[in-house]
């Protein structure tokens, strides 16, 4: 699932790709791109880096343009050997160099911007926990500066508070760090804040590393049923891997996303 594991692993796969040489095709075959002409304003231009901002992807190119992306809930980029043709179902870009090809599947969101255009998307998150030199425990405890009645596991979800948590890794730090989603975020104390900053920032470099998959349980050697990769996330009803308790779920803030928890080790 694309949360911020996602857009830091592709930062690095996809600078590695293309990054340093002319784009010597662009390709924008999906209708809703045709009126940006990314073809006729990219080509010949040189990616200097891609950077990933929470969910976000940046690519930054030596004319000062910026083409951002962000994957929503199904979008994917691919890497690509020099001169392959890339699938073309749910194809929406294409960028390719003499040394490599990287392609974006199934959007949603490209926007190819001019140099010194404003990034409002960008510039309303909070900060990322995988930045440099960040300290996420810090990055955690601005939950304690936002309204207290807000409920812990609809906070953490707020790219504006912390960039990079999506749905899964909501539930999965929550239960690591032992809160109970439906807190107040008043009830927070700096400790447990911290802790929320610091799980998280931990298992997205664990994504990160395992080339963007999410994988935050592992079991004991021989004991795992095939794709099991969760403490409670998509295990309704299933017994709590460390007090045997089922596991609930339901949906939670304004956005409904499902919410899965241990009501016996998080408190």
């Amino acid at each position: 699932m694309p949360e911020g594991q996602v857009s830091h692993r592709n930062a690095i796969v996809l600078t590695r790709a293309i990054a340093g040489s002319p784009l010597t095709r662009v390709h924008a075959p999906e209708p809703r791109l045709v009126p940006q002409r990314i073809d006729a304003r990219l080509t010949g231009d040189v990616l200097e880096r891609m950077e990933a901002q929470g969910k976000h992807h940046l690519f930054r190119f030596r004319s000062g343009r910026v083409l951002h992306s962000h994957l929503r809930m199904g979008g994917v980029w691919r890497a690509y050997p020099a001169a392959t043709e890339p699938p073309e179902r749910g194809l929406w870009l294409v960028l390719a160099t003499d040394h490599g090809v990287v392609a974006q599947y199934r959007g949603p969101v490209i926007r190819l911007l001019e140099p010194g255009a404003p990034l409002p998307a960008i510039d309303a998150l909070g900060p990322d926990l995988l930045g440099d030199g960040v300290d996420p425990a810090a990055i955690g405890r601005l939950l304690m500066s936002i309204e207290p009645t807000r409920e812990v596991g609809d906070a953490v979800m707020d790219q504006r508070v912390m960039s990079g948590i999506g749905n899964v890794y909501k539930s999965e730090t929550l239960f690591l760090a032992g809160i109970d989603p439906w807190r107040p975020v008043g009830g927070l104390d700096g400790d447990e804040a911290g802790s929320i900053g610091r799980i998280a920032a931990e298992l997205l470099a664990t994504g990160v590393r395992d080339r963007g998959r999410i994988r935050t349980w592992r079991p004991p050697l021989g004991a795992a049923r095939p794709g099991e990769r969760t403490w409670v996330y998509g295990r309704r009803g299933r017994p709590c891997r460390r007090c045997g308790t089922p596991v609930r779920s339901r949906g939670q803030g304004t956005s409904n996303r499902t919410t899965y928890w241990c009501p016996a080790c998080q408190h």
